[in-house]
């Protein structure tokens, strides 16, 4: 089920210029930096032409729900300013150089009153985008802040505040590579047999807090040969198997490292 509503609105210079994306590299995010208003209040204003103002986003989150305002194979002027600092972002349509604006998505948070976002928005903009980057075949690499594409302070929040950027982007991840039961993975090789239940490691390998073993922040501890395991799941990550123990550390799925015992 989608996580946002599209509710699009007509076309204008300033908010929506019908023009398509050159190609789809990455999703900016944004806080609107207006407290108290939401979604459908900034759905209002950029479909009356954005007080004449080039500007925009895609998609508006707020605690309640979120609005895609603009379809999300079109440009929006969210991220621009003429000094993209991110060189994979920079592109141009014809004779129009818009940098970010020509290759991202961007995805606004609403604030509350007090000028903080929402834990509900913040969740509810986690879900947002590990739908996209499902669907578009993205991953957090391809996540940044207006700040990183241009250096303006938005969003707020997460530039005085970097650990919440990184929450956000830990929290994507682990949306982005859901635990899958064996059951329900056709294509798993036919030595994992029922998948779940007793394992032997057969070859000194590591156990890691997540499924992505090229990041050594994950490394958790040494998994000795001989040692025994028990496996309650299996995820498919990118085109290998992860093993899930009980304990909620992740092994490699490799026969030339662990057994069925």
């Amino acid at each position: 089920m989608a996580t946002y509503k599209n509710s699009y609105i007509n076309e204008n210079e300033y908010s929506r210029p019908r023009t398509k994306l050159a190609a789809l590299k990455g999703i900016v995010l944004h806080y609107t930096a207006n407290p108290g208003a939401s979604a459908t209040n900034h759905k209002t204003y950029f479909g009356n032409g954005a007080g004449g103002r080039y500007a925009g986003a895609h998609i508006f989150v707020d605690e309640k729900e979120a609005l895609c305002i603009v379809p999300l194979d079109e440009i929006c002027y969210h991220a621009n300013e003429n000094k993209c600092k991110i060189d994979k972002l920079k592109g141009h349509i014809g004779s129009y150089y818009g940098d970010a604006n020509c290759t991202t998505i961007g995805i606004e948070m609403c604030i509350n009153k007090a000028g903080k976002i929402e834990e509900s928005t913040f969740n509810r903009t986690v879900d947002i985008v590990a739908e996209l980057c499902k669907k578009y075949k993205l991953t957090v690499d391809d996540l940044c802040r207006h700040y990183d594409v241009t250096g303006k302070n938005c969003p707020a929040p997460w530039v005085s505040n970097p650990a919440e950027w990184t929450r956000f982007k830990n929290a994507v991840k682990a949306k982005s590579n859901p635990i899958i039961k064996v059951s329900s993975i056709v294509e798993a090789p036919s030595y994992y047999k029922s998948g779940t239940g007793l394992y032997r490691i057969k070859k000194n390998c590591y156990a890691y807090k997540g499924v992505n073993f090229s990041d050594e922040s994950n490394r958790m501890e040494l998994c000795q040969k001989g040692t025994k395991y028990t496996i309650v799941g299996i995820v498919k990550y990118s085109s290998s198997y992860r093993l899930k123990t009980k304990s909620g550390l992740y092994i490699t799925a490799n026969k030339e490292y662990v057994e069925k015992v």
